[in-house]
């Protein structure tokens, strides 16, 4: 599977709880999560061909990875989009 960001750069991601995670791109086809301060190593991301993902990890909690998730995937951008305008309504 290729990267899903873009020229496999560290991209940091905000969940919902606030929690700011960087994510950095493996050759495995994976990404490996950290929260940048206390550098705490927090898991990995792995996907398959059909975008499924599982977290190798126990440090971040469903939301959270479904939050990261979210990022790698694209789908980030268009949940933010979709939650804007029902708060329009």
């Amino acid at each position: 599977m290729t990267s899903k960001l873009f020229d496999d750069k560290v991209v940091r991601a905000k969940t919902r709880s606030e929690r700011w995670i960087q994510l950095v791109p493996d050759t495995t086809g994976g990404y490996w999560l950290y929260e940048p301060l206390p550098e705490l190593k927090l898991g990995r991301l792995l996907f398959d061909q059909e975008d499924n993902w599982i977290y190798d990890g126990d440090l971040l909690n469903v939301s959270e990875q479904e939050d990261v998730a979210a990022v790698i995937t694209g789908c980030q951008r268009e949940m933010d989009e979709l939650l804007s305008s029902i708060k329009q309504l």
